[in-house]
């Protein structure tokens, strides 16, 4: 496992929690990983998988991160491949005929995917070693970006075989997580939280009088010239 982190991927040591998820998955548990984004919960899928037997399968609501994720792998030599929306029948047979021969070590779908007859057929013929659920309390009807289709996983993982999942997810309540630990059978010690505080974030909160609201804003924004900002506002 350390080898393996500073081999393929470079860092010399693991960020918090990481360690906690990967050890789990290797050891053939099931987990939730619950950090805040751009805290590297990706890597506690991507290095298990170079040490599993059999396929890990990926299902991300998101195409964009499907395709930064795969560039990155691409980069560290990892065989993955992702079937979308965009790609053409035969391309999406290329992938699945990788996957079959055991070259591909990861493939990324969508969740909706797996409605997808040819498909469910193609994944009865490969074995996978880990489900992966990106975004994953998009699974709970408490969660704030609910997709039913997403309730279908668990018995997608019954239905295929597969012996463990790693859910991941920046944003959990705890209601949330116990809908994801009771879906997926995740026990209690078996669920990494690291927290929600970034500490290269500044959130700060001016009160203005409504007249005064532009004008601040300018004098504000004109202050960070060069700087990258962000303004929220109503609708308007």
């Amino acid at each position: 496992m350390y080898s393996t982190l500073e081999r393929v991927f470079g860092y010399p040591q693991f960020r918090p929690g990481q360690e906690a998820a990967v050890s789990a998955v290797l050891a053939g548990r099931s987990v939730a990983a619950i950090f805040p984004t751009g805290s590297g919960k990706s890597l506690c899928y991507q290095l298990p998988a170079l040490l599993l037997p059999h396929l890990t399968l990926v299902v991300s609501p998101l195409l964009a991160l499907m395709q930064d994720q795969l560039a990155f792998l691409q980069r560290h030599g990892i065989a993955a491949a992702s079937i979308d929306s965009v790609q053409s029948r035969e391309d999406a047979s290329a992938v699945m005929a990788r996957a079959r021969s055991g070259e591909l070590k990861i493939l990324m779908i969508s969740v909706e995917r797996l409605k997808n007859e040819r498909f469910r057929n193609f994944l009865q013929q490969v074995q996978i070693s880990l489900l992966v659920i990106d975004e994953a309390h998009c699974i709970s009807e408490w969660g704030h970006n609910f997709r039913p289709d997403y309730l279908k996983l668990p018995d997608y993982q019954r239905q295929f075989a597969i012996p463990q999942a790693l859910l991941l997810t920046a944003t959990a309540t705890p209601q949330v997580i116990a809908d994801m630990q009771a879906k997926f059978a995740i026990a209690p010690a078996d669920v990494v939280t690291t927290g929600f505080y970034r500490p290269n974030l500044n959130l700060l909160v001016e009160p203005v009088s409504g007249q005064d609201k532009r004008r601040r804003l300018v004098q504000w924004m004109s202050a960070r010239a060069g700087q990258a900002s962000i303004v929220y506002v109503t609708l308007q």
